[in-house]
């Protein structure tokens, strides 16, 4: 509780909130989340519900946090165009482009290869190992729906 006090001075008295009834409201969450796969997290001088660290393996593997929606974008541009030079990358994405592309090439999503002075752009096997077969059902039933 004493965690929770600090954060009641430093931080909640400017919006004139009792330091009990923060620190209450806190001790609610934190028993609300007893015995669940989520916490209550203090990261840097925040606290976020989180999942719990032993159930994080497995909450990951089934969630699409790791890229941003830029990112995604990105993916489902070369997933239906096979492959594509930076430059066209660059023209729907925008400035952000290129800080994409490095996220998911150091998540061995994407490859870069020169092609005279041009860089040009695929998905992965890796990619492909993990999301393929489930992505290519989704676009399929979409397709079908579509159609």
């Amino acid at each position: 509780m004493q965690l929770f006090n600090h954060l009641a001075r430093t931080r909640y008295h400017r919006l004139s909130i009792e330091i009990r009834e923060v620190s209450k409201a806190m001790r609610a969450l934190k028993k609300r989340y007893e015995g669940t796969s989520l916490e209550l997290k203090m990261i840097g001088r925040k606290y976020k519900i989180g999942v719990r660290d032993k159930y994080s393996e497995v909450a990951f593997k089934y969630s699409e946090s790791e890229m941003s929606k830029g990112e995604l974008e990105i993916i489902g541009f070369l997933f239906k165009k096979g492959r594509a030079y930076i430059s066209h990358i660059e023209r729907f994405r925008g400035k952000k482009a290129r800080e994409e592309l490095d996220h998911l090439g150091k998540l061995g999503f994407v490859e870069v290869t020169p092609v005279g002075r041009r860089r040009r752009v695929k998905l992965t096997r890796n990619f492909f190992s993990k999301y393929g077969k489930d992505l290519k059902e989704r676009v399929k039933e979409e397709e079908k729906v579509l159609s």
